[in-house]
């Protein structure tokens, strides 16, 4: 009976650690042409300390699940607000209502400058893989070309909790 358990979570671990990441929503990221709706779901780090949550009352957060405590919010409470996807034509993090309407976005190039420098701006700042990551920082990376790599175009900046 102990093998029969063991074969059969080890072949789930390995279902789970070799399922391909498909255009939606999975663990811990979120790809471009998905959207969350109201309650619609969440991200949670791989090591499960921070998760990214989209409430019922159109605000985004992001808790430091050990401690219990909010360390980031997008301030958006507001109960028209319906949705939070990466926008495909921009490559920001855009909170809407059903009329596509923007109650917060993503600065992409002010986060950029700050971060790289003003003179180091990468070309391409259009985001297309959201990540909530193991330190608590939730990040929007661009992974379009794979000669630059991925690499940040705007963060939360809750890393190093």
């Amino acid at each position: 009976m102990k093998k029969v358990f063991l074969s059969c979570l080890a072949m789930l671990m390995f279902l789970i650690s070799f399922s391909p990441v498909t255009s939606a929503a999975s663990g811990d990221r979120l790809i471009y042409d998905t959207m969350y709706n109201v309650a619609g779901g969440g991200l949670v780090s791989n090591n499960n300390r921070f998760s990214f949550q989209f409430d019922n009352y159109g605000d985004a957060r992001i808790w430091d699940v050990k401690s219990r405590q909010m360390i980031w919010n997008s301030k958006t409470k507001d109960t028209r607000i319906h949705k939070l996807q990466i926008d495909y034509y921009s490559g920001k993090l855009v909170i809407s209502d059903p009329q596509n309407t923007p109650y917060w976005t993503s600065d992409n190039l002010a986060w950029a400058k700050a971060w790289y420098g003003t003179d180091n701006v990468p070309a391409n700042l259009r985001g297309n893989v959201l990540i909530m990551q193991n330190d608590g920082n939730l990040v929007l990376y661009n992974n379009e070309n794979p000669a630059l790599g991925w690499y940040p175009v705007w963060a939360s900046n809750t890393g190093g909790h």
